[in-house]
């Protein structure tokens, strides 16, 4: 069973790595591991289809050449290799940064500059600092920065 199961997970990952390859995508596998995995099936059918042959050769009241638990321990090894590189996940990109981003940043450090130019100069101007209006209906506006003055 796990021969042919490797045999499709083979053909489908190399299918995909050549197709990811061309796109310019992570792939889950590199050519490296695949072409491991493809020995190691190699090495168990060759294996297996020996002692099968040896097997046969063997009369029915005779002991057998190869046991149950000598097959599970082998194909365990293939199952495992399947296993491992079955259950990887695909890598992610890491995003490649954007104009937005550096725009943002110059932003920021456009609106710091002023703030520091208007610290030093010790006062702010009412008019140019953001304003929050309220919903009461009187159109009454609370500054956001700076001092907040309670007039009573």
């Amino acid at each position: 069973m796990w021969n042919w199961s490797t045999r499709l997970f083979l053909q489908e990952a190399r299918q995909n790595l050549t197709t990811e390859a061309e796109a310019g995508l992570p792939s889950k596998w590199t050519k490296e591991e695949l072409d491991g995995l493809e020995k190691t099936l190699r090495d168990h059918e060759r294996w297996l289809a020996e002692w099968v042959e040896k097997q046969k050769n063997v009369k029915m009241n005779e002991h057998p050449v190869i046991e149950t638990t000598e097959m599970k321990a082998r194909a365990k090894v293939l199952e495992q290799h399947l296993q491992r590189l079955w259950k990887r996940k695909i890598p992610k990109m890491k995003p490649k940064p954007t104009s937005t981003k550096a725009s943002v940043t110059e932003t920021r450090s456009a609106l710091a500059e002023e703030d520091t130019a208007l610290a030093s100069d010790g006062e702010r101007d009412p008019a140019q600092e953001p304003v929050l209006e309220t919903n009461d209906g009187d159109g009454q506006q609370v500054p956001l920065g700076g001092r907040i003055i309670d007039e009573l």
